[in-house]
């Protein structure tokens, strides 16, 4: 009988809902979570000199953790990025370029500019935790000297469920979130026109 207590104790503690959250920062590393079929394929002609990548975001904070239903101060916490964003962000974009035929280091051919205008992510803490991501990039092709060939912005967003404070779950939410955003870039008509028409 005190053997079936102590374990009925036991599984409420697991089940409850915790009533604070602590900050969390969390390790950015790129890995591809789209699909291959979700990559366009790009002309045979689609080269880049460069992606430059420039953080631009107000709020540096990745989002926040909070609890469903609490409103006291530490029931909401911050996340923020450990390492640089712009870096994962380079990778992330380059990966995607890369999947999509586009060939990167030709001298004579554009420049691709991202800017990072936003990164959002929400975990809803309850018995387990619910994960939302949101990324704005914005895009802008250039040649070396001259004007702008093509520009536009494009937005990624991706959810993701499982234990609470997972760097894993993050990551996949986030990086889910990235190749969205520049699958949008890549597909875009006129982007994918310029980027064979825009010299260097």
């Amino acid at each position: 009988m005190r053997y079936l207590i102590l374990t009925t104790f036991a599984i409420l503690a697991a089940c409850s809902t915790p009533s604070t959250v602590s900050p969390l920062s969390i390790p950015l590393q790129y890995k591809t979570m789209a699909t291959v079929a979700e990559f366009p394929t790009l002309q045979t002609c689609a080269a880049l000199s460069k992606v430059e990548v420039v953080d631009a975001r107000d709020e540096k904070n990745l989002g926040k953790r909070y609890v469903e239903g609490k409103t006291a101060a530490n029931a909401i916490a911050p996340v923020t990025a450990s390492n640089d964003v712009r870096e994962w962000v380079q990778t992330g974009v380059e990966a995607a370029l890369k999947r999509s035929g586009v060939t990167i280091g030709n001298a004579s051919a554009p420049v691709l500019k991202v800017t990072i205008e936003q990164i959002t992510t929400a975990e809803n803490v309850l018995h387990r935790s619910g994960y939302e991501g949101h990324i704005t990039l914005a895009g802008d092709l250039h040649p070396a000297s001259g004007a702008s060939c093509w520009n536009g912005r494009a937005e990624g967003s991706s959810e993701n469920y499982g234990y609470a404070g997972s760097v894993e779950n993050y990551q996949e939410t986030l990086n889910h979130a990235l190749d969205r955003a520049v699958i949008k870039i890549l597909t875009t008509p006129e982007m994918k026109k310029a980027i064979c028409a825009c010299g260097g």
